[in-house]
């Protein structure tokens, strides 16, 4: 009686076509499942930071934490971020970091042995060469550094001489005390947000590549920092660039990251992920640019 052989090389090699088809096929489907996971696991990060921007206001007379705050002067202890001024509300670092990617956020310049951040952190301070935080989000700021595009009278200021913001910063002016742009930059009250389900508060980003040192945490210029090109006058910014859904760098801090899109918390505090934004997304005004 004839004992049973093994698998020909022919059979085998069929097997390893078949598993390789259905590794290919397979593969881009998990690749895919675990992205979705990344971004709802992003979402939620978003969503709970914006709940803490909004506690923030509730208790600081209905005023936003502002991009940074600088009360003894620029880059003098302390130089607090918006994420240190949300931190008590949120008590946890992770929470700020995209599982889907990040910047490594670090300036010695007013952090560095400072006391006050010291003691949100630990020594050495947060957000320094020497301990970088991982960082995953930026403040919309919104300053306008185009004349033509309209939104202030005075064109890169307001019609009181003041710097002209029109996102989450407050115009910065040495008439109001306390809150010139050497000292702070303060965030809106809730009344100033004519639209706050439609005026971006915080968003997916990143400065020049994922996981680059940065001494930055807002989006500064409109519409340059974010992913538009052109404003809602029909002005256009040749230079306006931003990181786009095949992850190019460019000068855009916008980082849309999954799968192409990217996620943001809104001034209501309500969250959502975003293929591509509208410039009234970018301005508190309801009928902005």
């Amino acid at each position: 009686m004839r004992k049973q052989g093994g698998f020909t090389l022919i059979e085998l090699l069929v097997v390893i076509a078949i598993i390789a088809i259905l590794a290919a096929i397979l593969f881009p489907v998990f690749a895919q499942a675990r992205e979705k996971a990344r971004q709802a696991s992003c979402l939620s990060n978003t969503k709970q930071l914006g709940l803490a921007m909004l506690m923030y206001a509730q208790d600081y007379d209905e005023i936003f934490a502002g991009s940074y705050s600088f009360p003894n002067g620029w880059n003098v202890c302390p130089q607090f971020i918006w994420a240190d001024m949300i931190q008590p509300y949120v008590k946890n670092i992770q929470l700020m970091s995209c599982p889907s990617g990040q910047y490594r956020f670090a300036t010695d310049s007013g952090r560095l042995g400072c006391a006050p951040i010291e003691a949100l952190y630990g020594t050495p301070a947060l957000g320094t060469t020497a301990r970088p935080w991982t960082l995953g989000y930026f403040y919309n700021e919104g300053y306008n550094d185009n004349t033509a595009s309209q939104y202030c009278p005075g064109g890169d200021t307001s019609v009181d001489g003041c710097a002209c913001y029109h996102g989450m910063h407050a115009s910065a002016c040495p008439l109001i005390p306390g809150t010139t742009d050497t000292s702070m930059d303060p965030g809106i009250s809730l009344a100033a947000a004519e639209e706050p389900a439609n005026l971006i508060m915080l968003f997916d980003g990143n400065q020049n590549g994922e996981n680059q040192v940065r001494g930055t945490a807002a989006a500064f210029r409109y519409p340059r920092d974010t992913d538009l090109t052109v404003d809602a006058y029909g002005v256009a910014y040749t230079d306006g660039e931003y990181l786009d859904a095949a992850r190019t760098i460019k000068k855009g801090r916008t980082a849309k990251r999954h799968t192409g899109t990217f996620n943001v918390v809104f001034a209501d505090g309500h969250s959502k992920a975003f293929r591509q934004s509208t410039p009234g997304m970018w301005t508190r005004r309801a009928d902005g640019p």
